[in-house]
């Protein structure tokens, strides 16, 4: 079982529903298709690392200190609409670190 796999049977257990968008991408949205009227956003790991993102795109670090499937849940319930964001209130409370454009495109995130 893949970690994407775990991830979102975790996420169904909590009632969200996700789909791979491809082998290394997890998409969490309220509607497949994803569409901008309901909450999505997707989740990537890349080099043991955890990165959740908008489709602005804006993508935040997730710290091995948070449990990614937590994070992901806070965000997917932190709105009901499709965000540009994640409200940097959340992002500090989760220590989310937002990603500069230079490192989104080095990850291959952008």
């Amino acid at each position: 079982m893949t970690v994407y796999q775990e991830l979102a049977e975790w996420l169904e257990a909590q009632g969200i529903a996700s789909y791979l968008q491809s082998a290394d991408q997890l998409v969490i949205s309220a509607q497949n298709p994803a569409l901008p009227t309901s909450n999505c956003l997707w989740v990537r790991k890349k080099k043991d690392e955890w990165y959740i993102g908008t489709w602005l795109p804006a993508g935040y670090h997730v710290p091995k200190t948070q449990d990614v499937g937590h994070v992901c849940e806070m965000v997917f319930r932190s709105s009901a609409q499709a965000m540009y964001t994640i409200d940097p209130a959340l992002a500090r409370r989760l220590e989310l670190r937002r990603l500069s454009a230079e490192e989104m495109e080095e990850l291959g995130l952008a």
